[in-house]
């Protein structure tokens, strides 16, 4: 699926932190705060990738790594934009910018998220774990999910 022509994938910046910031708050119970997403900037181990349109946060995508690593901790699509492709389209940008420097990718999402552990599972992702009473707000386990990059 193509991204809509307005549609720009961009690294998170200075310009557009707020904005995820403001993104992560609508789509997370307990998301980050702007603070720590700022100072991910300065993270030489952090890779973010936020879509905008027009001026606003469609979805980011935010993984940390160590040695050849990746820990996808944040993926979120804004209510309106998704379905659209702006997942695959974040996380294809990660690979790309991840080829020859990490091998596999690790994550946990909430038991009950079918939506996130079907995309998962479409890119490739498989089950290989499971971490009860994981998350708060609600209490809720987590599954643990790897994939081979």
């Amino acid at each position: 699926m193509m991204l809509r022509a307005d549609a720009g994938i961009e690294m998170f910046s200075d310009s557009n932190i707020h904005a995820v910031a403001e993104l992560a708050k609508a789509c997370f119970t307990t998301p980050w705060s702007e603070d720590i997403y700022r100072r991910e900037l300065d993270n030489p181990q952090s890779v973010g990738f936020v879509c905008m349109i027009g001026g606003e946060a469609a979805g980011f995508i935010h993984c940390n790594f160590v040695l050849d690593e990746l820990t996808l901790n944040t993926l979120c699509v804004a209510e309106k934009y998704r379905r659209q492709g702006i997942a695959r389209a974040l996380w294809a940008a990660v690979t790309e910018m991840m080829q020859g420097v990490c091998s596999v990718c690790y994550l946990e999402v909430r038991e009950s998220n079918l939506p996130a552990r079907t995309l998962y599972e479409s890119l490739g992702f498989t089950q290989n774990g499971y971490r009860p009473r994981y998350y708060s707000q609600p209490d809720e386990a987590a599954v643990l999910m790897i994939c081979n990059l």
